[in-house]
């Protein structure tokens, strides 16, 4: 499971703080180059975003999930963009196996939309197939939350474009538009199958079924996977109760003290000594898992060697030990007579 931003694709504003350059950007050709503290370069991509701006990709980091999907570790997207978003993005991305995107509330599966998994919280928010641009005309109990804010809250920035299974909103900074919000997130008043998930300024709205962490619970048990073998590609406060449902922790970027604590507090999250390099510390992750993947596959293929040989061996230790019983039973006999 893979975040994107600060995780698979990294902003310049981002990684210049560690020392990292945006060498040139065509974005045109939708390509970038980037160097490394050590002078190391990596040929990007360029991704689009409705709000941030460009991203980039290293194309190492594409070649090093294609070799863990080679090695059939499926791969799936995990964020909370908007649906139009990621469209675009799709293209420029590794291969994936699963997308989920609009916070975990759109998931998208072998390119079809998983409808077995949206119909559990589509009373909420409405199907994820009927993409009704004004939000008026959606009558489910979120977007009805969603116009009582837009009442309620003066100065708030509510934003549903290309969502249809979330919304976001943000205070822009003004500390009493923030009071007031507070105020409209009260059990009493937000509508109980209603989730909240606050992250750098924003806060999204979404089903309380949907949501990263609902997702991944729900492709373990569809691809039969262990939480022990489910790996978490992550950087934000968002990610967390994602990260809860996984067996192993990777994290490129470090971007706030909760996620610094919670690292403190689990030992075993791999963070990488290029920590905060952008494209630089994701292929450092990625590369730390593919050694791993191979190390287990090769373990297990020394295993079912050995096993070979053993059920090789089985038919004749059991032929010599029915021969050897044979012969003493013989034996017995004539001492007897």
């Amino acid at each position: 499971m893979s975040d994107i931003d600060g995780t698979l694709v990294h902003y310049a504003k981002d990684f210049a703080q560690h020392g990292v350059k945006l060498v040139s950007s065509d974005e045109k050709a939708l390509t970038a180059t980037v160097e490394g503290p050590n002078g190391d370069r990596r040929h990007c991509r360029l991704l689009p975003s409705a709000t941030m701006g460009p991203a980039c990709i290293s194309e190492r980091t594409i070649e090093l999930v294609e070799a863990l999907r080679d090695r059939g570790v499926r791969f799936c997207v995990m964020t909370a963009a908007r649906k139009s978003t990621m469209m675009r993005r799709l293209d420029m991305l590794p291969t994936c196996d699963v997308v989920v995107c609009e916070g975990g509330s759109r998931m998208v599966v072998n390119d079809e939309l998983d409808t077995e998994y949206t119909k559990r919280f589509e009373d909420v928010c409405g199907p994820m197939s009927r993409e009704v641009v004004g939000e008026d005309d959606r009558p489910e109990p979120l977007w009805q939350y969603y116009r009582h804010l837009e009442e309620t809250v003066p100065g708030l920035s509510l934003d549903a474009n290309s969502y249809f299974g979330m919304f976001r909103v943000s205070a822009l900074g003004d500390e009493a538009t923030e009071d007031a919000l507070q105020g409209m997130m009260q059990p009493s008043i937000i509508p109980s199958d209603v989730s909240v998930n606050s992250n750098l300024g924003k806060t999204d709205f979404f089903p309380t079924l949907a949501g990263k962490a609902n997702a991944v619970k729900y492709l373990q048990k569809k691809f039969g996977i262990d939480q022990l073998e489910t790996v978490c590609l992550f950087d934000d406060d968002n990610d967390l109760l994602m990260a809860e449902q996984c067996g192993v922790h990777l994290l490129p970027s470090l971007t706030s003290f909760s996620i610094k604590n919670a690292v403190s507090h689990n030992p075993s999250w791999y963070v990488p000594t290029t920590v905060g390099q952008g494209v630089f510390a994701t292929e450092e992750c990625l590369e730390k898992l593919l050694e791993r993947v191979m190390a287990e596959q090769q373990i297990q293929t020394e295993v079912n060697l050995l096993l070979g040989e053993v059920e090789e061996a089985l038919p004749e230790q059991q032929a010599s030990l029915n021969s050897s019983n044979e012969a003493n039973s013989g034996g017995e006999v004539e001492n007897l007579e």
